[in-house]
């Protein structure tokens, strides 16, 4: 195999495929990207088994069709490094030689027959088909309630796929809040639904990003894999082996009270009272009502306290409710619109965080119960 290649335009492939390869280095196959060159086109593969990706390089010019395995580590600082904007690679028995300019580097590949096969779509079912767009959105706003790290029970660092009524819909929870996005779709299959894990889910929105809005994005499913096609890359995860709870039933179906508000406005207030409670409780304390602006307070001890007011339109019954301010705050930055729709179920039931312009995203909150102590604390300081 001999290839021209094109800096600049390469990197970006390669980039692609590098992220999904395996970073622990245990097994050293998974840490590199397998490279089939013909004279028609330049395919990357890459795995951690968990997630793969196939996408087309761009930048190269074949003179030597082939197929060769590079380690990741070393080969792409040299790749990066290379002086000059072009460089050629021969690859010959195993053995690499890359030149640009005066500079020369020779280095093994590992062996081809030894890169794992890819899971493959060809047999899979349509799940839908959607722009990269909406699902890169749906994906951001979907996953924003999702656990860090790999918790148990399983569905708490993974997100719910699911398509209902010509949408798909991406929801994700930590038992304290729940998130959902949806999404107008074409060839949804009603009633399908998965679990896909947070890790792989993060490297699919990474891979989005570097399509174009517009492009179409046809997602399909196996008893094992989903898949997310576009004309230049295929990029799979295996499937979460749980289920998500039936959130459905923890759904507001009325309020007590519905607030709009400036999103900008309220991120700023709150990002304000953040820094006074962000390193003790992360408690934002708010009071709402018909006719009064939008109080929030935060204390703590032994450094001071901080309130806001912002100008909000209200309907409905007064009340006082303490949330997390780092949850607040997330809903509303994953969000929009210029203006945000807040409803409350009283002040012991959960908090909901809206857009302004439409229903299709959903957060809720749980608030935080207040101690008699606190309550007479945050009375005396409201009415100072």
């Amino acid at each position: 195999m001999k290839l021209t290649i094109n800096k600049k335009q390469f990197l970006s492939s390669w980039g692609l495929a590098e992220r999904s390869t395996s970073a622990s280095g245990s097994v050293s196959i998974l840490s590199s990207i397998l490279v089939k060159a013909s004279f028609d086109s330049v395919v990357l593969q890459a795995t951690d088994i968990k997630t793969s990706v196939i996408c087309g390089a761009s930048g190269v010019t074949v003179i030597e069709p082939g197929d060769a395995v590079f380690p990741v580590k070393m080969v792409s600082e040299l790749f990066k490094k290379a002086p000059g904007e072009e460089f050629t690679i021969d690859v010959s028995e195993g053995k690499v030689t890359l030149k640009s300019g005066r500079s020369k580097y020779n280095f093994s590949s590992y062996p081809v027959g030894e890169f794992p096969k890819l899971p493959s779509s060809k047999d899979a079912q349509t799940f839908c088909v959607i722009s990269a767009a909406d699902l890169a959105k749906s994906l951001e706003e979907g996953t924003l309630a999702a656990s860090a790290g790999e918790e148990f029970p399983l569905y708490l660092s993974s997100a719910d796929f699911h398509i209902s009524s010509g949408k798909l819909n991406v929801v994700s929870t930590d038992t304290r809040r729940l998130a959902i996005s949806s999404s107008p779709v074409a060839e949804g299959a009603d009633a399908a639904a998965a679990l896909l894990p947070m890790k792989g889910v993060k490297e699919l929105q990474r891979v989005l990003s570097s399509l174009s809005p517009e492009s179409e994005v046809r997602v399909l499913f196996d008893d094992a894999q989903f898949y997310f096609k576009s004309d230049s890359v295929e990029f799979a995860v295996r499937r979460v082996e749980s289920k998500f709870p039936p959130y459905e039933k923890v759904l507001p179906t009325s309020s007590t009270l519905n607030v709009t508000a400036d999103r900008g406005e309220l991120i700023s207030a709150l990002e304000r009272v953040d820094v006074i409670v962000r390193d003790y409780n992360r408690m934002v304390v708010m009071d709402a009502g018909p006719d009064s602006p939008m109080i929030l307070q935060g204390r703590a001890p032994d450094f001071g306290n901080a309130k806001e007011e912002i100008e909000a339109k209200a309907e409905g019954e007064k009340l006082r409710i303490a949330v997390n301010s780092k949850f607040f705050l997330e809903s509303l930055k994953v969000i929009r619109d210029p203006e945000v729709k807040i409803s409350f179920n009283g002040a012991s039931g959960h908090m909901t965080v809206r857009r302004g312009g439409g229903d299709d995203f959903l957060c809720m909150i749980a608030p935080i119960n207040l101690t008699d102590e606190e309550l007479a604390m945050f009375d005396a300081e409201a009415n100072s």
